[in-house]
């Protein structure tokens, strides 16, 4: 059975769409253990990039910028990495919160590079556990749309999202040999 971390539900999730065929038996390691842009360092090729293709801006939205350690080429074939909109609400610290909402890819024409738009988030969406009375509340990230992208170190990953919208992101790296599939 491959192993996966985190051990969340989501981690899995993105872990089998990295993994791309389920594989029994296999040493597959899938971690989101480390932060985009944590270390190493950034390609002076993607800050150049950022300057001359990218638009400021509209007004309302705000537009982040993550850019990404360097990387061989080959090495980022088995790397993605997780972008996440989201925004950090008051909870009751026992349910689950997050938002809907949804990642569109604009291409900059004349440039061949994309950028990423989220919509509004709108109200959160909650599981219904009854917290105890005088439960304190709790500063938690609800996440919203989600989208895993390429790994590539040589071009930054631009988001426009509605101004009080956080993006966040992390790294997803495949480990070991692919396995073959079984042919039935």
């Amino acid at each position: 059975m491959p192993r996966f971390a985190p051990a969340s539900i989501v981690g899995r999730r993105a872990c089998l769409i990295l993994s791309l065929v389920i594989l029994s038996g296999s040493g597959l390691v899938c971690r989101a253990d480390e932060p985009a842009g944590a270390t190493g360092a950034i390609d002076p090729e993607a800050i150049k990039n950022l300057e001359a293709a990218y638009p400021a801006a509209a007004a309302g939205k705000t537009r982040h910028v993550i850019l990404l350690p360097s990387k061989e080429r080959d090495e980022e074939d088995d790397v993605k990495v997780e972008i996440i909109a989201g925004r950090t609400i008051d909870t009751d610290g026992v349910n689950t919160y997050r938002f809907g909402g949804e990642f569109r890819q604009r291409d900059i024409p004349g440039w061949g590079f994309s950028y990423f738009e989220v919509d509004a988030l709108g109200a959160p969406l909650s599981t219904r556990i009854a917290p105890a009375p005088g439960t304190p509340t709790v500063k938690a990230f609800a996440p919203g749309p989600r989208m895993l992208v390429r790994y590539n170190s040589r071009l930054p990953l631009v988001v426009y999202a509605p101004e009080g919208v956080e993006v966040r992101s992390r790294v997803w790296r495949a480990e070991g040999e692919p396995v073959p599939a079984a042919v039935r």
